[in-house]
């Protein structure tokens, strides 16, 4: 991957949470699953992730993103996209959100890289141990910025925790701008405008699609 080292990059880190408590299938499925999601969000955001994600220790995994606007975005969806294609054991994924310059990406080892936005990931997703810290949360050097949107990130976590598998598909579709219409098609069988409706009003979507847009206008402000 070639680097620009004036442009500033997202990094996000994760884990998968209760990896150890998951059936042994389901810890072995996971690294698919993990290709799968970055499959999917390429999908969506064409070119947003010039790397696959690529897993380490286990339960970690890591990805780069080309442009940092949209990185809360593309956060809620692979989280989204894990914990609707896991039912029923309902796996889910902590993650933690960095925005800043990187020094190097060795070709097909995202986990291998470094630069700041690298070492301000991890290091917020180990804080991300302590009880009550958050599923979701964002740092960057910027001593304004990244408190305010690190709060507005580990609130639209603490939202995304309650999602079922069902209200997780249709945040999906909703994340790409998709109409109800669209997002039924994300469903095997028939569904109905309406209850795609409900899902994402018992999903909060009002709430986080306010929250998506006020970090993408307050994070473009910050970084010009």
């Amino acid at each position: 991957m070639k680097i620009d080292p004036a442009k500033p990059y997202a990094v996000i880190t994760g884990d998968f949470i209760g990896f150890s408590r998951l059936p042994l299938q389901d810890r072995q499925n996971m690294y698919a699953l993990l290709k799968k999601g970055g499959e999917s969000i390429n999908t969506a955001f064409p070119e947003l992730m010039p790397l696959p994600p690529d897993m380490f220790r286990g339960d970690g995994w890591q990805m780069v993103l080309a442009n940092p606007i949209p990185a809360l975005r593309a956060g809620l969806y692979f989280r989204a996209f894990i914990r609707a294609n896991t039912s029923p054991t309902r796996a889910d994924t902590r993650l933690s959100i960095a925005v800043g310059r990187i020094d190097y990406v060795p070709e097909g080892r995202v986990s291998a890289g470094d630069g700041e936005a690298f070492r301000l990931s991890g290091r917020l997703l180990e804080k991300m141990d302590r009880p009550r810290s958050g599923s979701m949360r964002f740092v960057m050097n910027d001593a304004t910025v990244s408190p305010q949107l690190d709060a507005l990130v580990r609130l639209l976590g603490a939202i995304a925790d309650r999602w079922t598998p069902r209200q997780s598909l249709a945040v999906s579709g909703a994340l790409q701008g998709w109409t109800h219409k669209q997002i039924g098609r994300l469903w095997n069988g028939k569904i109905s405008h309406q209850a795609v409706g409900r899902h994402l009003d018992r999903a909060a979507w009002p709430a986080v699609n306010h929250g998506v847009e006020v970090f993408e206008a307050v994070l473009s402000q910050a970084l010009r």
